[in-house]
């Protein structure tokens, strides 16, 4: 019955890579991919939604789709969308005895060590320095820069062009995971015109560094009370990293936009979640802050701080465990009718 079980759930995994197509594109002189995955139900003739999903640092696109969602695929079947996985600059950490896969994406924070906050930087003087990206040689980053230095706000618009220029999509919305999140944070305050939503889980801007859109845009950030790694509340995080307080994110965005109305509430049915919504805001768009006070450094529904570092067979070429299949339709069905419902 074991090896029964085990074949299985090796051929559930070959059927379920395989509805993945990877698609490659030449960005600034570099070649990137994405993944992206069509519904059944897609046809060209009606107009469907798109959505951008970004991993976070050290993740790859398969493992947010398979692992850090615990399923994305399955809920763009669901809600009948087309999903795109990007997949951000990286590199190879070698030691003596290790190879460690680093990936991220460039949010326009992470890159840099200055910050305009008290602390002068985005860490402290005796926090861990972390490896630097090829892509910042060269380039006046600063000892406490970690992310890519790739134009990945650039590339990131480029997918949905080629995406737009192939299918017939109606509404754009970009979420992302951790570093993602802040990838999508900044994708939404250097394009809000190109975006009906943006989901930010866990992804929270270096203190100091929050960018405000130029236009009111659709916006929900989640966090988790107990996130060490980007800390909501606390600022400092567990490598004494320095990130900006949710509160203030969404003040600064709830005024920027004029927003009129607050409503705050409080979801029991998994999690502990406090909700806190602004609507009659600037072109009617609308601003949700969700704080998880039993969540940690995850997607919700997500118990494993490591989900998403891992690859499947559509991105063999990456020296990396094999995802696990991992369901998780809980946390999707919690946060994209939000998302959709802007």
């Amino acid at each position: 019955m074991r090896n029964l079980f085990l074949l299985l759930s090796i051929l559930s995994f070959e059927i379920f890579s395989s509805e993945m197509d990877r698609v490659q594109i030449n960005y600034e002189d570099h070649t990137r991919y994405f993944l992206i995955h069509e519904p059944d139900t897609y046809s060209s003739s009606n107009p469907i939604n798109l959505v951008i999903g970004i991993h976070g640092y050290t993740g790859t696109a398969s493992g947010f789709e398979k692992e850090t969602t615990g399923g994305f695929n399955k809920s763009a079947d669901e809600f009948g969308f087309i999903a795109a996985y990007p997949q951000g600059e990286f590199f190879y950490e070698r030691g003596f005895f290790y190879k460690a896969y680093v990936s991220s994406w460039n949010d326009l924070t992470g890159s840099r060590t200055k910050a305009p906050n008290d602390k002068g930087q985005i860490c402290a003087a005796d926090a861990p320095r972390y490896s630097q990206f090829k892509s910042c040689k060269g380039k006046d980053v600063g000892s406490c820069a970690w992310a890519s230095c790739l134009d990945d706000v650039g590339f990131i618009k480029d997918i949905i062009a080629n995406i737009k220029s192939t299918h017939n999509i109606d509404k754009v919305y970009v979420v992302g995971m951790s570093n993602g999140g802040m990838m999508a944070h900044a994708f939404a305050c250097k394009h809000p015109d190109l975006v009906d939503g943006v989901l930010n889980v866990v992804g929270l801007p270096h203190l100091g560094l929050n960018c405000i859109p130029s236009e009111p845009v659709n916006y929900i950030v989640y966090a988790g009370f107990n996130d060490d790694i980007v800390p909501p509340i606390n600022i400092v995080s567990w490598d004494k990293y320095y990130y900006e307080p949710m509160e203030n994110l969404i003040n600064e965005w709830k005024v920027a936009f004029n927003c009129k109305n607050s409503q705050s509430s409080k979801d029991d049915m998994k999690y502990r979640i406090h909700e806190q919504k602004f609507s009659k805001c600037t072109n009617n768009v609308e601003l949700i802050s969700l704080l998880n006070m039993d969540g940690g450094h995850t997607w919700p529904g997500i118990e494993d701080d490591d989900a998403g570092n891992c690859r499947s067979d559509d991105q063999s070429d990456i020296n990396f465990p094999k995802c696990k299949n991992i369901n998780n339709l809980w946390g999707n069905n919690y946060l994209l009718p939000k998302l959709f419902n802007l």
